[in-house]
């Protein structure tokens, strides 16, 4: 059976049509619902599917955000593997079918699927596609963290939805409750040493919506200072491997999170925050730096320098190309 775990916060637009794909699939599961604090209808929404249909639960708890919710829903699954779903998503026919037929072939500990973007009213925008060499095998782990060095262009590796997992890959794992924000880098590490047998297909599991009024387009706040953090955790992961090609690329990745939030935030909280984080940035910078070619290695100097100028300067370099 498939735990399906969905945490909804103020959804009553998309949530229908996002339960209904659940519905629609041809396979054993359980959808657990926790409904975080809604002020719209969407609780009311949960109810009369659980009221209709046996295996769905609702939890209804206070606004605690996705971390909390998500962790809520870990501990009440029942079934022998894991899918996390966003409320504002929706799956397309066959997806179960498709993900526990590959994990059967394969003995997979995770099956990742490719996704489709979505607009807003749920139509078809595009799918983004990694390189034939990743397609439809199991991964090693170096080449599992090669598909970061796309994340300019796919969640596909980082997102916890549009994958299957084995139960026990989440046993004693959980998301961090205060982290509200790009929560799925914070529990990288721990889920990567944990999937030996990791199948990546193409074949599209998933339909991710860019609603209006996800978090990720709302107006820019010290939630979003997470991801940067959650790219530092990352980083630690990659140089601990010894992958300090893809660790150079994040790095890049999550200093430019902090100069472009250090432009809009001005209040104290993110101040003290961004200097915080450019304190955790220097530190990766020092110890990436003895793995790195002279050139890469005088940029990391200029970085622990002076976070502005080495701002200027890959502004001017990027004007440039």
């Amino acid at each position: 059976m498939i735990s399906v775990l969905l945490s909804v916060y103020n959804r009553e637009q998309y949530l229908r049509k996002c339960i209904d794909s659940v519905l629609a699939q041809n396979a054993d599961f359980e959808l657990i619902i926790v409904e975080d604090g809604s002020t719209d209808g969407s609780g009311a929404i949960c109810d009369e599917y659980a009221k209709e249909y046996s295996n769905i639960r609702v939890i209804h708890q206070k606004n605690q955000g996705i971390s909390v919710a998500r962790n809520v829903a870990l501990d009440e699954a029942k079934g022998d593997f894991i899918m996390f779903l966003d409320s504002d998503d929706y799956l397309p026919a066959g997806s179960f079918e498709t993900l526990l037929r590959l994990q059967e072939e394969n003995d997979a500990d995770c099956v990742a699927g490719n996704y489709a973007c979505c607009n807003d009213d749920g139509s078809f925008d595009k799918v983004i596609d990694i390189p034939d060499k990743y397609n439809n095998r199991l991964l090693t782990n170096r080449e599992i963290c090669e598909l970061l060095l796309y994340s300019g262009e796919t969640h596909v590796l980082i997102v916890s939805w549009g994958k299957l997992f084995k139960r026990e890959v989440w046993d004693n794992i959980r998301f961090p409750n205060e982290v509200v924000k790009s929560e799925d880098q914070f529990v990288f590490p721990a889920l990567m040493e944990k999937m030996p047998r990791f199948y990546y297909t193409n074949k599209i599991v998933y339909n991710q919506v860019f609603s209006n009024s996800s978090i990720t387009r709302s107006p820019f706040s010290r939630e979003h200072l997470f991801d940067a953090e959650g790219v530092a955790i990352v980083i630690g992961y990659l140089m601990d491997k010894g992958y300090y090609d893809i660790a150079l690329y994040k790095f890049g990745v999550g200093t430019r999170r902090i100069i472009n939030m250090k432009r809009v935030l001005e209040d104290n909280e993110s101040k003290a925050e961004i200097k915080r984080l450019y304190k955790v940035y220097c530190d990766i910078a020092e110890k990436l730096s003895p793995h790195l070619t002279f050139n890469n290695k005088l940029r990391m100097a200029l970085y622990r320098i002076n976070m502005d100028v080495y701002a200027h300067i890959r502004d001017r370099m990027c004007d440039s190309k």
